[in-house]
């Protein structure tokens, strides 16, 4: 086994050179100073080797589109620390629920008061009043529909009976009982309590809330979500 290793390491050396004999001024100067900034950090020479002997291989297909070693990988110094990290474990699978639904809350918040507001001014007034208590029921109710939709949406990996017509009553149900709790909440709900915004605020909190989304979908890498 051992026997085995070192022979495949002097294979790998002898490719690595007449590799190197292909690249750039460049490319052949950023090479000699990542070695010996791995030489400085301690990293064998079975490493090194394995290491240059990828970089090589990317670098001379790069060189042929005008790619340079600093374009592919970054400065010396990057790359270096790059390769003493370690490859960072990248993040899968859904969010928490609560992530989701915050996501989904923000966005149908944002959509709703935006267009709410829009139609105010474009039917002189009428339509651009929605009442506070609505608004917030708006975001949580629509939050919780994401999250709904968002479960069963169907597993392009799975061939399951009947997801994709679940999916859709699911979608149907839960967009028609958010319409239908918003409608119900400014007919039922007094205007004492159901406090009237008028549509310059509905657009304002819209921009704010879609601008909010934005923002926690990256900050929180919400995933799972619809859009």
């Amino acid at each position: 086994m051992e026997q085995e290793n070192t022979n495949e390491q002097m294979l790998k050396q002898e490719e690595n050179e007449a590799l190197f004999k292909q690249l750039t001024k460049r490319n052949d100067q950023y090479m000699m100073n990542l070695d010996k900034a791995l030489i400085a950090a301690n990293i064998s020479e079975k490493k090194r080797e394995s290491i240059y002997n990828d970089m090589l291989k990317t670098l001379i297909k790069g060189q042929k589109s005008g790619q340079t070693a600093r374009q592919l990988y970054g400065t010396v110094t990057e790359r270096t620390n790059a390769l003493l990290e370690g490859p960072k474990e990248e993040e899968t699978g859904r969010s928490e629920d609560w992530k989701i639904m915050l996501d989904g809350g923000l966005l149908m918040g944002a959509m709703f008061a935006l267009i709410t507001g829009v139609s105010g001014f474009i039917g002189k007034g009428q339509g651009s009043e929605m009442g506070l208590i609505t608004m917030i029921l708006n975001f949580i109710i629509g939050g919780f529909v994401i999250l709904l939709i968002s479960k069963n949406v169907p597993d392009k990996n799975k061939t399951k009976k009947g997801s994709t017509l679940r999916y859709i009553l699911i979608s149907t149900a839960g967009m028609l009982g958010w319409m239908f709790l918003m409608t119900a909440s400014m007919a039922f709900i007094p205007t004492s309590i159901n406090i009237l915004l008028p549509g310059s605020v509905n657009i304002a909190i819209g921009v704010v809330a879609f601008a909010a989304k934005m923002y926690f979908k990256r900050k929180l890498n919400i995933r799972g979500g619809l859009f």
